[in-house]
């Protein structure tokens, strides 16, 4: 058995392996808060290259506004949407600045909380309304930006960024 020993207290090789993978285990949950957000300009660069390519071959698609139903999930949208572009609005009837729409190309879901409310806890909806702006990326759905709120100038520029203008 190889040990190793500082001073008079002994380790099996074994043992320092498991703490070594502990102290790995706890750096890296805090680490991997850290790592999207070094990396998102480079998706964000990715997403605006796949827009020009779209806008310059005058592939616009088409804008679905959808109310989802009780019995739905939000993969199902995923999978049956034709757009590049796909937003989650989580709002409530009761809501004002839920009401807001916007003129992009992408397929906007609008989810009622008191309806799905495991959906929203699942996504952490904490203010109405939320928006979540997805982006369909190397063959997968990234989320590249939520916005709290209905602050329309940060919305704006969300759908100018994750979307492609029908006025275009």
């Amino acid at each position: 058995m190889a040990l190793i020993c500082i001073g008079s207290v002994c380790f099996s090789l074994f043992h320092v392996g498991i703490l070594i993978l502990v102290i790995i285990n706890f750096f890296y949950s805090h680490i991997k808060k850290v790592l999207p957000q070094c990396f998102n300009n480079d998706k964000k660069d990715q997403i605006q290259g796949v827009l020009q390519l779209k806008k310059k071959n005058r592939e616009y698609g088409k804008s679905t506004y959808i109310k989802l139903p009780g019995n739905s999930s939000i993969q199902d949208i995923f999978h049956t949407t034709q757009c590049m572009s796909v937003v989650l609005k989580f709002g409530a009837t009761w809501c004002k600045p839920c009401k807001q729409t916007n003129y992009y190309v992408a397929t906007l879901v609008s989810i009622d909380v008191d309806t799905h409310k495991v959906l929203k806890k699942e996504h952490n909806v904490n203010a109405l309304p939320t928006f979540d702006f997805y982006f369909f990326l190397n063959n997968e759905w990234i989320l590249a930006e939520r916005i709290e709120g209905a602050n329309e100038k940060e919305l704006e520029k969300a759908f100018q960024a994750y979307a492609l203008s029908k006025l275009d």
